[in-house]
């Protein structure tokens, strides 16, 4: 009988660790939190896919580091987002490209493994990428040219003696 209240009592302390955690991270890394947690799933989908493709083993170090690392830019650019008025763009602008090229990197992925048609797994990369240089190409018509550096400015005029 102890032994089954200790591990109720383990089940519920990983579970009030885990419900902190996650409100840790809807308010300080990635609101809502679980596009942060399918960003991480996408991820590691993509390392583990690629791997089995190259044929490489699986380094649990640097696939660690890489989360921490997505961690960090998103947690910095989550809070600049929400606390700068200027700056509310740049979470979705950090976002963004992380999921379209791990996205892109699965399904070719997922192709080359026939887990996707071939055929539709390059149809789809091609979307994905043609959409998001659309995306591109449209922000950057919406934004204003900044004027050159060397721009002349207008002389002064002598005055008359």
């Amino acid at each position: 009988m102890l032994r089954f209240y200790i591990t109720v009592q383990a089940v519920e302390l990983g579970a009030v660790t885990l419900a902190g955690l996650s409100g840790f991270i809807e308010a300080h890394v990635w609101s809502p939190a679980y596009t942060y947690y399918l960003l991480l799933v996408l991820v590691v989908l993509d390392v583990l896919t690629n791997n089995v493709v190259n044929k490489k083993p699986l380094r649990p170090r640097t696939l660690a580091l890489r989360l921490a690392g997505y961690t960090v830019v998103l947690a910095l650019a989550h809070g600049f987002a929400a606390h700068e008025p200027g700056l509310v763009w740049l979470a979705q602008l950090v976002l963004a490209p992380f999921v379209i090229v791990h996205l892109r990197r699965l399904i070719i992925g997922f192709g080359k493994l026939e887990l996707v048609d071939g055929d539709v797994a390059e149809l789809l990369s091609r979307r994905i990428t043609a959409r998001a240089d659309r995306a591109a190409e449209e922000q950057a018509a919406v934004l204003p040219e900044p004027a050159p550096a060397g721009a002349a400015s207008p002389e002064p005029v002598p005055a008359a003696s």
